[in-house]
């Protein structure tokens, strides 16, 4: 190592201090702190002698936690994952910046529970349900958790939070979220006639096999294998790829017949649903696309512009439809809550779990409601007997 050699800098990621040394990071505590600013100076002392052989930095402070935890989820877990626990670390840190982690006991984890309570919903300014709320103390306790094998956390600290309660119904502030319910077929097939026939096709598909939203949406042509009569669609990405978890979706002739005419000319990166593909269509053409001819269009639909497009078309067929014949709202969500509670109950939920793609029973409950519907269908019977 010349003389010459310029230590690095010290960086600054999300208010911790970090330096870079052969491609990794390595924190120093709270930015701008009398911590960081020492480990700093330990550690270019050392990387002046021997830049291989750095000795280990203090990870004492929730901030180091936060940021690294937030560098693996990006670069392993899904969006949805990392969003959730960014949302919970970005909470965190308004209380407890700064402050060392071998004193984060389950009393802090509880005022950092009541902050949650006390947030609202930077769309609509609604305040978090008291299920996510929950959603997010477990999401702490989990990077705690993480932060033992990273050697970052005391064992007993992360054991002390597994004792923190939830938040129970009725004992809380926070709001309980409203049931999501199914959309009935008859809904869906008045809905049909006025969506574009590129949404219509995702409609179907995604009803046929009881896809995810993000499923249909991002389905690529490549990820299609037609070898045999069923084909398979196996999504490259899904919501458990980070855990390993492979997803295979059967698709049958209903399926098949809306997809393969989605497939000519196309070549295996492309999207079978693309909203390129609706603004060629001569009739139903995208409007979001068709009002400004220079945007650029993406090659796939996401989950939020497919849910705003059934919306849009919704509102615009009921300006024109009488009264008793009005469209309810609905999203691709129900869609697929409809799907598995059918499956359900023609043939069984453990049928309906493998093909929701769920890896246990208990989460196809949360999503079917066929035991309310068989329920309400043996008391009609026992009524027509009396």
């Amino acid at each position: 190592m010349g003389k010459n050699s310029t230590p690095p800098k010290m960086g600054n990621n999300g208010g911790t201090a970090f330096v870079r040394i052969n491609g990794k990071r390595i924190y120093l505590g709270k930015y701008g702190s009398q911590e960081a600013a020492q480990n700093y100076a330990r550690y270019i002392a050392e990387w002046s002698i021997s830049p291989t052989n750095i000795s280990p930095i203090g990870k004492s402070v929730v901030d180091t936690l936060a940021v690294a935890f937030l560098d693996y989820t990006k670069e392993n877990c899904c969006k949805s994952d990392y969003s959730n626990a960014k949302t919970a670390l970005r909470i965190l840190l308004k209380v407890y910046s700064g402050y060392p982690i071998e004193l984060f006991s389950p009393k802090c984890l509880k005022a950092v529970q009541e902050q949650f309570v006390k947030q609202e919903s930077r769309y609509g300014g609604k305040p978090y349900s008291r299920q996510y709320c929950n959603k997010l103390t477990n999401i702490i306790k989990g990077i705690f958790r993480w932060g033992v094998v990273q050697e970052i956390v005391p064992a007993s600290v992360a054991e002390a939070l597994k004792f923190v309660p939830v938040l129970r119904q009725g004992k809380t502030e926070a709001p309980d979220t409203i049931p999501r319910t199914d959309v009935s077929d008859k809904v869906v097939k008045a809905t049909l006639p006025y969506l574009s026939p590129t949404i219509a096709a995702m409609v179907q598909v995604q009803q046929e096999s009881c896809m995810r939203p993000n499923e249909v949406c991002r389905m690529h042509v490549g990820d299609i294998d037609m070898s045999n009569e069923i084909w398979m669609y196996c999504p490259m990405k899904h919501k458990n790829t980070w855990r390993g978890h492979r997803r295979i979706i059967p698709l049958g002739k209903p399926e098949q017949e809306l997809i393969a005419p989605r497939l000519i000319g196309k070549t295996p990166e492309q999207a079978v649903f693309s909203p390129s593909d609706a603004v060629k269509e001569k009739k139903g053409c995208d409007t979001i696309y068709r009002k400004n001819r220079k945007r650029h269009v993406p090659e796939f639909y996401t989950v939020d512009s497919y849910g705003r497009y059934i919306k849009r078309s919704i509102i615009k067929a009921n300006k024109t439809l009488p009264d008793n014949e009005k469209i309810p709202h609905w999203t691709p969500y129900q869609l697929r809550h409809a799907s598995v509670t059918e499956l359900s109950m023609k043939y069984g939920r453990d049928a309906a779990r493998a093909v929701a793609g769920h890896k246990t029973i208990g989460v196809t409950g949360d999503y079917d409601h066929s035991d309310v519907k068989i329920a309400v269908k043996i008391a009609k019977e026992r009524s027509k007997k009396m």
